[in-house]
C-alpha cells in the first residue's frame, strides 16, 4: 500500500512543479495561451522570459480576482484577451497593452475600480459586453478606427471618460455602453451611424451639446435620459426618437 502510494505522489510530480514558474501555459487554436497565474507578484511583467513572451492569448479568468496585481505589460503580438481575464482586480493600477490586441472579451476588466486605462490599442477590433464596466478611472478618449463591435454595457460607469471621439464607423451604438459615464462632456459620433440604443449614454450629467451624423436613423428608450446638462441638440436628419429618449434633459 505504501509503495503505491509513492508511486502516486511520484506521477503527480510534474503537475506540481509547475507551480513554482508562477503561470500555466497552454497550446490553443490561437496560440500559447496563458490558462492561470498562479504567484502573489504585484508587478507581471511578460517580456521576462521566452515563454511569456510567446502568449498570444490571456484565457478565461487568468488573473479573475487577483488582488496582488498592481501592474501588468503585455507581451508584443499578444491578440486575445479573453472574458474575465482581469474580473474584479481590486489593486489593479496599470496594464500595457501592446497595439497587437484585437479582442477583448466580455468582463475582461469589469469591476477593476483603480485601472487607470487612458488608450485602447490600435489594432482592436471587438470589445465584449461588460468590458470596462464600473471601471471608474478608465479615462479613454478615442475609439480607434479598426473597431468594429463595442458589446452592450462595455463601458458603462466609466467616470474618468471626458471626451469621446468615434474614428470608427460602426452602426450601432449598443444598450447602456456609455451610460453613468458623468463626467463625458463633448462625444464625436462617427460618420455612419445609424442607431443609438437604449440607455446609451443615460446619467451622462456632464454633457451640454450633441450633434447627431445625417446617417442616424433611430435613437431608443431612455438614450439621454437624467444628461441633466444637456442644452442644445442638432440633427442632420429626421430620426425616430423614443418619447423617453431624452428624459429629465431639464434643460432642452
Amino acid at each position: 500500500m505504501l509503495r503505491a502510494i509513492i508511486i502516486s505522489l511520484a506521477l503527480m510530480l510534474p503537475a506540481i512543479m509547475t507551480a513554482k514558474e508562477s503561470y500555466v501555459i497552454q497550446d490553443s487554436p490561437d496560440g500559447p495561451c496563458l490558462v492561470k497565474w498562479i504567484g502573489k507578484e504585484s508587478v507581471v511583467d511578460f517580456n521576462r522570459s521566452p515563454a511569456l513572451r510567446s502568449v498570444k492569448v490571456i484565457g478565461e479568468m487568468a488573473f479573475e480576482m487577483n488582488n496582488h496585481i498592481r501592474k501588468v505589460l503585455l507581451p508584443e503580438g499578444l491578440t486575445i484577451i479573453r472574458k474575465r481575464a482581469f474580473n474584479t482586480c481590486e489593486n489593479l493600477v496599470t496594464v500595457e497593452m501592446p497595439s497587437s490586441v484585437k479582442e477583448i472579451g466580455n468582463s475582461a476588466f469589469n469591476m477593476d475600480r483603480k485601472l487607470e486605462l487612458k488608450a485602447l490599442p490600435d489594432s482592436l477590433v471587438s470589445i465584449g459586453e461588460w468590458a470596462f464596466w464600473d471601471c471608474t478611472k478608465v479615462a479613454i478618449s478615442v475609439i480607434p478606427e479598426s473597431v468594429q463591435v463595442i458589446g452592450r454595457l462595455a463601458f458603462t460607469c466609466c467616470e474618468g471618460i471626458r471626451t469621446l471621439t468615434f474614428l470608427n464607423r460602426m452602426r450601432v451604438i449598443n444598450d447602456r455602453t456609455f451610460s453613468g459615464c458623468k463626467n463625458i462632456e463633448k462625444i464625436e459620433f462617427p460618420d455612419g451611424l445609424e442607431e443609438i440604443s437604449d440607455f446609451a449614454f443615460a446619467r451622462c450629467v456632464n454633457l451640454t451639446e450633441l450633434q447627431f451624423p445625417a446617417s442616424l436613423r433611430k435613437i431608443g428608450y431612455r438614450s439621454f435620459a437624467n444628461c441633466s446638462s444637456l442644452g442644445k441638440v442638432i440633427f442632420q436628419s429626421t430620426p425616430t426618437i423614443d418619447d423617453t429618449a431624452f428624459d429629465n434633459c431639464e434643460k432642452l
